[in-house]
């Protein structure tokens, strides 16, 4: 006797199916005929749940979101104290982390900014930009505290995440010919390289 899913459980099982298929052949690439095959419905029903892929992509990305959020307590109060090397460790800790358990993430963000750029800002202003912001945030009031040197506090957040994200994304695409660090080195170098560049000087803040 086979048990019939409840609306809610279809619809995260669509979700799944649906990430796993946009992650491997992106978004136009995957058609509604496949979505609805890996289901094991037909489209008429996965149209009930979803009018539209755009729909299905949204839907993709606020899961993604979630589970994302879930991880970022320790970096978030960090954020809010002063120990500077604590924070940009736990900052490259959540980033190499969605590397390493979701490789499906990167994926999705790479095809939607190259297939569709309104599915690509929908991206960037859910999963992308308040993280910036957040980062950009403790570098300009670590500055205005004296910690830091003058910086514009924008671009030091985006080349602090770039180095983080690039070791991660790296690693993904040509996992065979990177030498595999271990990641609390990594953290190490890359956090100190950091701290040299910014922190305050006598005469510079």
């Amino acid at each position: 006797m086979t048990t019939r899913m409840k609306s809610h459980e279809r619809r995260e099982a669509i979700v799944r199916s649906a990430s796993r298929l946009f992650a491997a052949k992106g978004f136009r690439g995957a058609t509604t005929r496949e979505l609805a095959a890996a289901v094991r419905v037909t489209e008429p029903v996965l149209y009930q749940h979803f009018k539209t892929k755009k729909d299905l992509y949204r839907a993709i990305i606020e899961v993604k979101i979630g589970e994302a959020e879930e991880e970022a307590g320790r970096f978030l109060t960090l954020a809010r104290g002063d120990d500077d090397r604590a924070f940009f460790v736990s900052l490259g800790t959540l980033i190499l982390g969605r590397f390493e358990k979701d490789t499906e993430l990167s994926r999705l963000l790479l095809y939607s900014a190259l297939e569709s750029p309104e599915l690509g800002e929908v991206f960037f202003d859910r999963a992308v930009a308040d993280f910036y912001r957040i980062v950009a945030d403790y570098i300009r009031r670590r500055g205005r505290a004296g910690a830091f040197r003058n910086v514009h506090a924008e671009t030091v957040a985006r080349g602090v995440i770039g180095m983080f994200h690039y070791h991660g994304l790296i690693r993904l695409l040509y996992p065979s010919r990177v030498r595999k660090t271990n990641r609390k080195r990594v953290l190490d170098e890359l956090v100190s390289l950091t701290l040299a560049g910014i922190l305050a000087r006598a005469g510079e803040a």
